[in-house]
């Protein structure tokens, strides 16, 4: 119990950075790949990026990243059919873990569009 009344600091420090690394995921995806699209979501840490655009199995493209850029990002299949050309993204993380997601996720994206144009 005193841990449940003792963290609310703790709380709104959580809250506020996932709110910052939200924000920094989305600023990103429009600047710098405005292929992928974050799905606005409130209240979770695991967001999902809409990469149907670039028409392979999230499958497929999670694992592309895990190979390549050493990226570990979930298959959006893995939470039900619909999901699939999706991928979920954990944002409870230092942002300069975060960050550095993000540039694995650009230079994968780059990566398989260099294959398919080869």
């Amino acid at each position: 119990a005193s841990a449940y009344n003792e963290s609310e600091d703790w709380l709104e420090e959580l809250k506020e950075v996932l709110y910052e690394n939200k924000q920094t995921v989305k600023e990103f995806l429009a600047e710098e790949l405005p292929v992928v699209k974050l799905i606005e979501c409130e209240a979770t840490y695991l967001l999902w990026l809409d990469c149907s655009s670039l028409n392979v199995s999230s499958k497929v493209l999670s694992e592309f990243f895990r190979q390549n850029q050493g990226l570990f990002l979930s298959a959006g299949s893995d939470f039900g059919e619909c999901g699939d050309g999706f991928l979920r993204m954990n944002i409870a993380c230092p942002k300069k873990l975060l960050d550095d997601g993000l540039l694995r996720l650009k230079a994968g994206i780059i990566a398989l569009n260099n294959i398919r144009n080869f």
